[in-house]
């Protein structure tokens, strides 16, 4: 069987293979990371948000004013339930719980596993089991998985490098969207852009990840993703089911915690220094959360696929 066929045979295979390869160069060769350009500016971390701008890019392309007010109707709706849910469980934990948290999980990490939203992993996601609404999203899922929108509640971040930040998300889809308007062979020019740079985004995402720090955190990381995952998980599934009518793809495939989030425990401490201690054990453990909802989340994804086309057999025959 051929390399491509047998990694497709992996639920999002094109995104977690490299994932996987990308944190075992960062474990145990780390120093080939650092080797140089055009290598590490490409390859590694330090090039990873060139690949999502890449993507959005993309994206844009791929848009219409019909496919716009699709996404503002379904996609829309879902980014702004996903932040009212962060700001309600943000501001909770600040307000209720001391800066140790509990089970020896500081608030600075819930806060971080919890507000985060890994759009590389959701586009790989819906490629496979979306449609193209769903993939047209990716640009509101990158938006609400920036740090800044959580520092927003560490206090105080000043709201021009928040509008900075959005904007400098924003410039890439507007600009593709603008190629498409402008002259429509550009859609078929940069159809299949997105699907080559999902496996670099993975590599590069993996470089990101520590399989020995992942480890070390060992029980309170596990608990840690599981609240989260179902804290965030379900709310937005019902969210998504229920009120939005839709299959509920795109939902669980917005649960997944970002490698640019575990810049945010060191980010938050330098607004508040009452969260320096807990830096270290935070970014340790939201980093064993992103390795398990990265390999988790499409298959969960699958799992519910497979769940609904029974349910909807089952319902036909009677």
């Amino acid at each position: 069987m051929k390399a491509a066929a047998l990694i497709r045979r992996i639920p999002v295979g094109m995104m977690l293979v490299p994932v996987f390869l990308g944190a075992l160069c960062n474990t145990f060769c780390p120093g080939l990371l650092a080797i140089g350009d055009p290598f590490t500016v490409t390859f590694t971390k330090s090039g990873l948000m060139t690949i999502i701008g890449l993507m959005l890019f993309f994206t844009g392309t791929q848009m219409d004013f019909i496919t716009i007010r699709k996404v503002a109707k379904r996609g829309l709706p879902l980014a702004l339930f996903k932040l009212l849910l962060y700001f309600i469980f943000g501001t909770f934990m600040l307000r209720y719980m001391p800066a140790e948290g509990i089970f020896q999980i500081s608030s600075l990490a819930w806060i971080t596993a919890y507000m985060s939203c890994n759009s590389a992993l959701y586009l790989s996601i819906v490629n496979e089991l979306g449609d193209s609404i769903d993939q047209a999203n990716f640009g509101l899922m990158t938006l609400i998985g920036l740090p800044n929108i959580a520092l927003l509640l560490f206090s105080f971040s000043s709201q021009g490098n928040l509008i900075n930040s959005l904007l400098a998300m924003l410039l890439p889809l507007l600009l593709g969207i603008g190629c498409n308007l402008l002259d429509s062979e550009f859609k078929e020019m940069f159809k299949d852009g997105t699907q080559c740079l999902i496996p670099l985004a993975g590599f590069a995402f993996g470089t990101n990840i520590s399989l020995i720090t992942m480890f070390e955190c060992g029980f309170q990381g596990l608990l840690l993703c599981g609240c989260t995952l179902l804290l965030s998980l379900i709310p937005a599934l019902l969210f998504d089911c229920l009120i939005l009518k839709q299959p509920g793809h795109a939902a669980i495939a917005s649960c997944g915690l970002s490698g640019v989030s575990l810049s945010l425990p060191y980010l938050a401490a330098q607004i508040n220094p009452a969260f320096e201690p807990y830096v270290g054990s935070a970014t340790a453990q939201c980093a064993l959360a992103l390795v398990i909802t990265t390999f988790a989340l499409p298959y969960l994804t699958r799992l519910w696929a497979h769940h609904r086309e029974k349910t909807n057999v089952k319902a036909v025959i009677h």
